[in-house]
């Protein structure tokens, strides 16, 4: 198949200089835009990792707001209810 796919292409090169003329420019500007996407992703990705740190110092903020109470000294020496051996 690539081999008909090579024939048949075979003689348009010559006979398409409109293709020709404006090769090199297509390309630079292919390279400008695959450029410009990759920054974007980059600066995607590093947008992602501070929501990321952000979402994680609220989550342990709230964790450690909801489990202060468990830390005082009544509460460390009571007997955990969930502590059991029949289970």
């Amino acid at each position: 198949m690539l081999g008909s796919l090579a024939i048949f292409f075979a003689g348009l090169w010559p006979v398409s200089p409109l293709g020709k003329r404006y090769f090199v420019e297509a390309a630079i500007v292919v390279a400008v835009g695959m450029s410009v996407y990759h920054f974007a992703l980059h600066l995607a990705d590093e947008r992602c990792r501070a929501q990321n740190i952000a979402a994680t110092k609220v989550i342990n903020k709230a964790v450690n707001k909801a489990v202060h109470h468990t830390q005082t000294r009544r509460a460390v020496r009571a007997p955990d209810p969930w502590d059991r051996k029949d289970y």
